[in-house]
């Protein structure tokens, strides 16, 4: 495998990762809430919502109904934007360090530990 090959296929483990990362959900209030592509475009128009749709009936993961209130409204929406940014920018990140290398070895030591 040549190098610019290694790399590609690091930036795809990367990319995977990160799917993979965002996929477990968010945690708020003490559940935990899907980020699937769905949920994402969901909690994406939050901030478009009307007050007046709140308090607002959610349910996380575990099929729990959580009860939003309009107080956490932009707490909630936050929290999931934040969530999915953190993992983001690390795999940027990694993926920057990867683009730097010039040799195999350099980007056999470059670890995603997120």
């Amino acid at each position: 495998m040549t190098l610019e090959e290694l790399k590609t296929a690091r930036y795809n483990e990367i990319d995977l990762q990160t799917s993979e990362l965002i996929n477990a959900g968010f945690a708020f209030d003490g559940h935990t809430f899907s980020m699937s592509l769905t949920a994402q475009i969901n909690w994406s128009n939050f901030p478009n919502l009307p007050d007046e749709l709140f308090p607002l009936s959610v349910v996380d993961i575990a099929e729990e109904i959580y009860v939003l209130s309009l107080a956490n409204k932009y707490n909630f929406y936050f929290s999931a934007l934040n969530y999915k940014n953190q993992f983001l920018q690390s795999g940027g990140v990694l993926k920057g360090q990867i683009k730097a290398c010039t040799t195999i070895e350099e980007v056999n030591a470059i670890i995603d530990n997120r």
